[in-house]
């Protein structure tokens, strides 16, 4: 039995003796658990491979074009290989398609080879595209015992997060080439695991996963871990499809110690989602940071969510900025979908920051689909959605769509710092989001300071006010008379890629950052290590902890 097959069976014993105990929609972990996080130096994670096979490196025109990889290679037994290597180099595009079907308890591993494995910047109107199959990892992840990714490029492995951008086996970045995603999986992909990779500067999204316009694939058992995301023109993940139906569902997908930073749009947003999404303990944002000038208008949340069926979490993570609302939350009714009581949305224990308009926006109209607000903490509300929009200040944080069904809409034990003027849910007639009209419930809310979140070196103080940061540019062209844009002293734009802060009392429109250096101040990279500061005043909140001993990996328990 290969050692990631013996972890699994020992946890999931675990489980069974009840050192995790699910209770309803919230997986409650004991206070004397131990738990190890992703991050650590770590040997033998996918076994030792037995079997490999090493892809051709860059082709003629920089790129791989594998469009069906088991008819391209038929020597190579893919019901069993252990280790797919793609060489070392900096490729115009990587397209791999067709993989094989495997199962995740005995996963086919794609890994880089040789040093790291660079794709983007040189052109190509596709970057890194994976298709078909199921039961495969594509990971960066530095492992000698398991011959995985490479020495040199070990990215935040052991807690290394600081000014890791650039250190990742596997490392997308095209220098914001043009609008395309960074990452995509699609043509009937699922069950596969993403790990220990960098995407920055793309386009478009970092990653977008999904099979268009096919309602009848299915992407589920999907395991998203340990990226790091940032500085997108687009979303950070575009998970799920927007389009109209027939779309396809994502069950089971699980999402967690992920870095999403500096996103042009929302930093995630996913659809179609079904039973069993679990997403925490992720950093998401600063996101809308292109607000003014995205490809179209109102594309500035945070974290997006349409919804149609099942049980969906979402816990103990961080979301930092957004000029329409802090959530969407959108519940479909969808023919032909499967509706049981116990279904919904639970949204807790997390910390959401920065908003320029509002907290929330939910319309439900899924059969017996309930939806909670708990126990988080809200801060950091600044009304200048005015700058851009023509709309009024609201006189709510949350809002609420009057066709969202008869099903439960409960708030309760939230903690939020918000002006006395505004009121918290806008269904209930109390301000502080208590007493019950109608479905809408509310208790144990509480309006009181909230402090702001304490990273360790994200490479702005703690109280800074992340609304601030923004793409630079010269007019908001997300609106028909595309006003010019200006900034205020010790503002932060970010010009292709580099941060400039605005050191005069107004950086006037039109004034290109590299080009001024006495109005913009050029700064050094973001560090973003946003694990939580040692004095936070949060505790189990944002990226899992690396200093702890390796026990008990968590996300697999959740599996």
């Amino acid at each position: 039995m290969q050692t990631h097959q013996l972890y699994r069976l020992v946890l999931w014993v675990l489980v069974l003796v009840g050192f995790v105990v699910t209770t309803g929609m919230k997986t409650v972990i004991p206070e004397d658990a131990v738990l190890a996080a992703p991050g650590l130096t770590e040997t033998g994670h996918w076994g030792v491979p037995e079997t490999t096979f090493t892809l051709p490196g860059p082709g003629n025109d920089g790129g791989m074009f594998i469009p069906d990889v088991q008819t391209r290679f038929p020597e190579v037994d893919w019901d069993n290989l252990d280790r797919l290597y793609i060489p070392a180099g900096h490729y115009k595009y990587i397209r791999l398609q067709n993989l094989p079907n495997r199962s995740l308890a005995n996963p086919l591993v794609i890994t880089n080879s040789g040093g790291q494995v660079r794709v983007g910047a040189l052109g190509h109107y596709y970057l890194f595209a994976l298709g078909g199959g199921s039961g495969w990892v594509l990971t960066g992840r530095y492992d000698p015992v398991s011959q995985t990714g490479h020495a040199d490029y070990p990215g935040h492995a052991d807690g290394a997060y600081a000014n890791s951008s650039g250190t990742y086996g596997i490392y997308v970045n095209d220098e914001y080439g043009q609008e395309i995603a960074g990452m995509t999986v699609g043509l009937g992909a699922t069950q596969y695991e993403l790990e220990f990779i960098e995407i920055a500067r793309t386009g478009f999204a970092g990653i977008s996963l999904k099979t268009d316009d096919d309602g009848d694939a299915l992407m589920e058992d999907v395991h998203i871990h340990d990226l790091y995301i940032h500085d997108t023109a687009g979303e950070g993940m575009y998970i799920g499809s927007t389009q109209s139906q027939p779309q396809h569902k994502f069950k089971n997908l699980h999402i967690y110690n992920n870095r999403v930073l500096r996103t042009g749009l929302e930093p995630i947003q996913i659809g179609q989602m079904g039973d069993g999404v679990n997403i925490h303990h992720n950093v998401f944002g600063p996101g809308a940071i292109g607000w003014r000038s995205a490809f179209q208008a109102f594309q500035d949340k945070n974290l997006q969510i349409s919804y149609r069926e099942g049980a969906v979490e979402i816990h103990h993570n961080v979301f930092i900025g957004a000029m329409d609302a802090l959530i969407l939350l959108i519940g479909n009714d969808i023919p032909g979908d499967i509706h049981a009581s116990g279904d919904g949305v639970s949204i807790h224990n997390n910390y959401f920051a920065q908003t320029g308009w509002l907290g929330g926006f939910i319309r439900s109209e899924t059969p017996q689909a309930a939806h909670t607000i708990e126990d988080n903490y809200f801060r950091g509300y600044r009304f200048i959605r005015d700058e851009v929009y023509q709309v009024d200040e609201a006189s709510h944080f949350f809002r609420l769509s009057q066709s969202s069904g008869d099903f439960p809409i409960t708030f309760s034990g939230n903690r939020f710092e918000l002006p006395d003027q505004l009121s918290f849910v806008s269904a209930l007639a109390d301000t502080d989001g208590n007493g019950t009209e109608g479905n809408v419930i509310g208790s144990g809310n509480v309006r009181d300071t909230v402090e702001p979140i304490e990273f360790v070196n994200f490479g702005v103080a703690a109280d800074f006010d992340y609304s601030r940061i923004e793409f630079w540019t010269e007019k908001a062209t997300v609106v028909p008379e595309e006003p010019p844009v200006s900034y205020e002293q010790d503002d932060i734009a970010i010009y292709a890629g580099v941060p400039y802060r605005c050191q005069i009392a107004v950086c006037a429109s039109g004034l290109v950052p590299p080009d001024n250096p006495a109005v913009w101040q050029e700064l050094p990279p973001f560090p973003d290590d946003v694990r939580l500061a040692p004095a936070s005043t949060y505790t189990g909140i944002g990226l899992l902890p690396t200093d702890l001993p390796e026990t008990v990996f968590l996300p697999l328990i959740i599996r």
